[in-house]
């Protein structure tokens, strides 16, 4: 019964996609809520405007594969980071982050299903994107006061 119901409901997605204009939103996209950083600031990184981000992210606009290959890694990349920052963590506080990271994980194991129908020069233009930032930014943002207090954001 549970197979028949779930084939339904992805024959109506399927359906649904097909005749919509408007673009399903990507897992990617609820994993980068989930873990509270600002679009504006991922916006930023992408090198788009908050507008564009946001369009993206309401599934109004189509999000260019490279990009969506970026987001991906960011998402990889700040799970990693919180997934280190909770080790520290009283239990009753841990278990909490613990909760919210297993369904970031959940939408980013989706998300990279979706990568893998990727054309392999896709996927290698958006990892250099994000080599790119990492090199830039990446790795002095992750230790900044900002940075560290939008991950406390989690405990709330």
């Amino acid at each position: 019964m549970a197979v028949t119901g779930q084939h339904e409901t992805v024959e109506t997605l399927l359906k649904r996609g097909a005749s919509s204009s408007i673009n399903e939103t990507l897992p990617v996209f609820r994993g980068l809520d989930d873990i509270s950083i600002p679009g504006k600031k991922i916006a930023a990184i992408a090198g788009v405007t908050p507008t564009t981000f946001s369009r993206w992210r309401a599934g109004w606009a189509k999000v260019p594969e490279c990009k969506q290959v970026l987001l991906t890694l960011l998402l990889a990349h700040w799970i990693d980071e919180l997934e280190g920052q909770s080790e520290n963590l009283e239990f009753q506080f841990r278990s909490r982050v613990e909760t919210r990271l297993n369904t970031t994980r959940r939408c980013l194991f989706q998300q990279e299903v979706t990568n893998q129908t990727l054309p392999p020069e896709t996927v290698r233009e958006g990892s250099h994107l994000f080599r790119a930032w990492w090199f830039q930014e990446g790795a002095p943002v992750t230790q900044t006061p900002e940075y560290v207090s939008m991950n406390e954001s989690l405990l709330k």
